[in-house]
């Protein structure tokens, strides 16, 4: 195969692999892309290293890195809100009173909320009583009797 690797190989590995990144989603590619032009430098800067070495400092330093990273975007991800369910529209209607279009029986209804017909679950109730929206389970709405 290669009898020496030089520091071009390296570097030329490391664009190869930012190149990739481009096509390939999830920002894993990139960090082998780091990793190579790490390795490419570091044996310009020292030509005598020998391909173990080489080889480690590419292995750690992309797994540092890819693994830093993640670490980085998982603590992003678990940023607190003060407003938790600002994009979840179905929260929106929480407190609302609306008609049942459908009778509640063994716990299932269906009630007229904006324009639509929704599922509900409640107390058993008869077709046109007027409830509040108090909740939410899974895609149902919880309601309860205005009177």
């Amino acid at each position: 195969m290669i009898e020496t690797i030089e520091f071009w190989h390296w570097l030329v590995i490391g664009l190869c692999f930012l190149a990739l990144e481009v096509f390939a989603p999830g920002a894993i590619l990139m960090w082998f892309g780091f990793g190579g032009l790490v390795t490419g430098v570091l044996l310009w800067l020292i030509p005598s290293m020998s391909h173990e070495w080489q080889v480690l400092i590419f292995a750690v330093f992309s797994g540092v890195s890819l693994l830093a990273w993640r670490q980085f975007t998982n603590l992003r991800k678990k940023v607190i809100s003060d407003q938790p369910n600002l994009n979840n529209r179905l929260h929106s209607y929480i407190g609302r009173e609306t008609v049942l279009i459908e009778a509640i029986e063994n716990g299932t209804g269906l009630a007229k909320v904006g324009d639509s017909a929704w599922k509900v679950r409640g107390k058993d109730l008869a077709k046109g009583t007027r409830v509040r929206i108090t909740g939410l389970d899974g895609m149902f709405f919880k309601v309860e009797s205005v009177d």
